[in-house]
């Protein structure tokens, strides 16, 4: 029999790849010549580098970069495809828990991100694909674009790295030669919102306050977002200020449309994918996935949907943590670990209560 796991991570308790061990030793308690392709998954969100630069045999390279308010920080940088792919997860260089308590979206800037792709492109990577997502930044990826070669210009001629703050202050921009190494990278969004740049469902308006912008705040960094996304219009020659997505990560999301030609995909879409996922699916006679909470969001977008949206006719098992579910695909079985202890106990013995779950499992499986 051959066996495919592929989980999301139990957020709080469990990560994917120990998720798929626990299922590997069940499996093999149970049936000792079984086959079993484990493929432990993220869409995207945090860890998603590491676990594609394992599951792809590809490598993980470490880089000091700018953090949020410009202290260095280590970031990794997986490359994948014999080193022609980078994903980098763009939360490693300014995600909202780097800045602390000090966070503030006038303050805080992109640039780490911009040095990111810097060195994987110096690296060789003609892909990049990069996580949006748990930024403390409303910078308009001006920051990162600073770091590419971008160069933006004030009043009075003088070059400076804008933040959220003093958007206000760009009256130009300005190319140097280090930018045009980019014209030919592909580069790939991964991120879950689609909020368009400004207005009420913008970046500002939805996002900034919960990366520490006061009500004044929030109205500045309108203000200064809407006088730079007419200069990078006027610049580029295209209007990304609606598009789905643009409002990612403080507005990187619309620098990324606009600047680097970026399209945005699925994270889960894509992570499948790269695993090339279909042919393991064909190979296999039993599907395991599963997440922290299984609810009618599971299946709009997120991971275990992804996956069994490309597992029909197959048999199927989703494991979880809660299950909120009121309706399940056809042939898809679940296995919640929290069904007779609790949830408390399961979030805190999460590790116990999926072994014991898949013994049983795998044991009525096997009648």
């Amino acid at each position: 029999m051959n066996i495919l796991v592929a989980p999301d991570s139990f957020k709080g308790s469990l990560d994917s790849e120990r998720i798929c061990r626990i299922v590997r030793y069940a499996a093999k308690r149970a049936f000792a010549d079984c086959r079993i392709t484990e493929l432990p998954l993220a869409d995207g969100g945090e860890g998603t580098a590491s676990l594609m630069a394992k599951a792809l045999r590809g490598a993980v390279e470490k880089v000091t970069v700018e953090g949020p308010f410009g202290k260095p920080v280590k970031a990794e940088i997986a490359f994948v495809d014999k080193g022609n792919t980078a994903i980098i997860e763009s939360a490693q260089a300014f995600g909202l828990p780097l800045a602390g308590k000090r966070a503030n979206p006038e303050r805080t800037s992109s640039f780490g991100v911009g040095q990111m792709i810097s060195f994987a492109t110096s690296r060789g990577a003609k892909k990049i694909v990069l996580t949006l997502g748990g930024s403390s930044t409303n910078d308009l990826g001006a920051g990162m674009l600073s770091a590419m070669g971008v160069q933006f210009v004030d009043i009075c001629g003088n070059h400076f790295t804008p933040v959220g703050g003093n958007l206000s202050r760009v009256e130009s921009i300005e190319y140097n030669q280090a930018f045009s190494k980019y014209r030919e990278t592909e580069f790939i969004l991964l991120c879950d919102v689609n909020n368009p740049l400004l207005g009420e469902n913008g970046c500002a308006a939805v996002f900034s306050p919960q990366k520490g912008a006061s009500p004044d705040a929030v109205k500045r960094l309108e203000r200064g977002a809407e006088k730079l996304a007419s200069i990078f219009c006027k610049v580029t020659g295209t209007d990304e200020r609606e598009a789905p997505g643009a409002g990612a990560a403080g507005g990187i999301g619309f620098a990324a449309m606009s600047f680097l030609r970026a399209k945005v995909k699925s994270g889960t879409d894509t992570v499948l994918r790269m695993y090339d996922f279909d042919r393991h699916v064909s190979n296999a006679d039993l599907i395991i996935t599963g997440e922290g909470k299984l609810d009618a969001q599971s299946f709009m977008g997120k991971t275990v949907g992804g996956v069994i949206e490309r597992c029909r006719g197959k048999e199927c098992v989703i494991v979880c943590g809660i299950n909120e579910a009121e309706w399940l695909p056809e042939a898809v079985r679940v296995i919640c670990i929290s069904d007779e202890v609790g949830s408390e106990y399961a979030m805190n013995n999460a590790a116990e209560c999926l072994q014991k779950a898949m013994d049983r499992f795998f044991s009525e499986y096997k009648q």
